[in-house]
């Protein structure tokens, strides 16, 4: 029994160790280049306590913030100036293999 184990295991560390390390993948994820700089003087309303607003959108193949849409908010009089900021915003893309691709991102925004 033990002679069994020690070949399957030792015919899975050959099989691994014929793998090219160049199919592995690597992932870098998207990082602002324009933030999303939004400002009391935007939003021209008082906020009390601390509140979120979560935006999902799409950052494709150059950087772009496409398709932005509100998942959760606790004031809908804030949706259109938050969209709009995020629509500013611009990312450097995903890399997949070495190749930019388009992610979903989701972008929480907290109000204190």
């Amino acid at each position: 029994m033990k002679t069994m184990f020690y070949t399957m295991l030792m015919l899975s560390v050959v099989l691994c160790a014929d793998k090219p390390y160049q199919d592995t993948i690597v992932t870098s994820l998207p990082k602002p280049i324009i933030p999303c700089e939004l400002s009391y003087y935007d939003i021209r309303k008082e906020i009390h306590g601390m509140q979120r607003i979560e935006v999902e959108f799409i950052i494709d193949t150059s950087g772009n913030v496409i398709n932005p849409i509100i998942r959760d908010t606790f004031d809908i009089s804030l949706n259109s100036v938050v969209l709009d900021k995020v629509r500013q915003t611009k990312y450097t893309p995903a890399l997949q293999n070495g190749k930019p691709v388009a992610i979903r991102y989701t972008l929480p925004i907290i109000f204190k």
